[in-house]
């Protein structure tokens, strides 16, 4: 009986300590710090940049379809991923996980952040996943 329990243990403790690996964060403050910047989507062909930013608390995306252009995004969707300009998110935290929460004008997703650190950005899971490297152009 005490055998199984500390199994049991061990294995909630195991898959506790993977669902998120945030290193790098502590609050939503260092959190927010770490999203800031140019993302890419892992994979994709397309020379399209996903700029995080704040201005204030608001948190805003911004789709760049090629750097040289001014930083306007086309009103369309692509991969359940919002491409307008200046589309809003923010940064929840519960139970010492944190979400980001993402809002248009059609509809609003939350997803947990799972990997976030200077190189990686992991949101989300199954058909909702996304993954996320810097750019560094």
């Amino acid at each position: 009986m005490i055998k199984n329990l500390v199994i049991i243990a061990s294995l909630l403790l195991s898959i506790h300590s993977f669902s998120q690996n945030l290193e790098c964060c502590k609050t939503i403050s260092e959190v927010k710090k770490y999203i800031v910047g140019d993302w890419k989507l892992e994979g994709d062909s397309k020379n399209v940049v996903y700029r995080f930013s704040f201005s204030k608390t608001k948190g805003f995306i911004e789709v760049l379809q090629e750097m040289n252009l001014p930083p306007k995004a086309v009103k369309t969707r692509e991969n359940d991923i919002i491409i307008n300009d200046h589309e809003i998110f923010n940064i929840q935290s519960k139970q010492g996980h944190y979400f980001i929460e993402i809002q248009s004008l059609y509809y609003e997703i939350k997803e947990q952040i799972l990997v976030l650190n200077d190189t990686n950005f992991i949101y989300g899971s199954g058909d909702s996943k996304h993954v996320f490297i810097r750019d560094k152009s």
